[in-house]
């Protein structure tokens, strides 16, 4: 894990080529192939929660790198949806969704009109499958007006050009109005960040609406921050679930006013 770190650290950008793809999948191998009993003494290793926040930032550079050259890509595309095919990641966009698309309808007594999506990116694949499989408005909201703009080209693309885009921090946004926010997995980097998001949203969302947050478990932490089920104060936890196939990302349901 170490080296692959260094690996990463040393380059002058993480712009996608084959260097950097092999080093990323590398990582990634690593996380999801570890024997389970294995995973407790890499967490508690000295070296490795010294590198872990560190590796995260050079993982969310590396996603924000990969997502841009794609989202170019896509839009460029004749057609469009071949070229989105050709994502190396487009299946694992697929899994996650369909799980969030499961946990909702499994809590949810009613069909959902609209979903904010926070941190939507360059490359909103989740927001556009969840569009289109729930028949809601979507809003996408990101704070990084080139990520936005990317997207934004992407959805029009794709024939998803009636989507909300909105350059906003998730801190001034005013998400008082949708069925459903959807917390992307790179907003707020820290376990302090996540906690004063959280707490912000417990404050604003309308009661009765459900957080859907993403999250990370095991060693899939060090691709990606996790929730502290503690920072669901002012939420009903509604279920939890961890993927055990190539799905990175946990996903957490919480409703609003609990």
């Amino acid at each position: 894990m170490g080296e692959v770190y260094r690996d990463l650290a040393a380059r002058d950008d993480l712009r996608p080529g084959p260097e950097v793809d092999g080093l990323f999948d590398r990582l990634v191998r690593l996380v999801l192939t570890a024997p389970a009993e294995t995973v407790p003494a890499v967490l508690n290793d000295v070296e490795i929660q010294h590198l872990a926040p560190r590796l995260r930032a050079l993982c969310a550079l590396g996603e924000g790198e990969l997502e841009h050259a794609w989202a170019n890509r896509i839009v460029a595309g004749r057609p469009p949806r071949e070229e989105l095919a050709r994502f190396p990641y487009f299946g694992n966009y697929r899994q996650l969704s369909r799980m969030e698309i499961g946990i909702l309808a499994s809590a949810l007594p009613r069909r959902v009109r609209s979903v904010a999506f926070v941190g939507s990116g360059p490359l909103p694949l989740s927001s556009l499958y969840l569009a289109g499989e729930l028949d809601a408005s979507v809003d996408n909201f990101d704070r990084d007006a080139a990520a936005l703009r990317a997207g934004e080209r992407v959805a029009t693309a794709l024939g998803y050009g009636e989507l909300g885009f909105h350059e906003a921090d998730v801190l001034a946004a005013d998400l008082s109005g949708y069925d459903v926010v959807v917390l992307a997995a790179l907003v707020g980097d820290t376990l302090e960040a996540k906690r004063r998001i959280l707490r912000h949203l417990a404050d604003t969302m309308r009661p009765g609406a459900v957080l859907l947050a993403r999250s990370a478990r095991g060693l899939r932490t060090l691709l990606y921050p996790p929730i502290d089920r503690t920072a669901l104060d002012g939420f009903e936890p509604l279920t939890e679930v961890h993927p055990v196939n190539d799905v990175i990302n946990s996903a957490i349901l919480a409703r609003a006013g609990g």
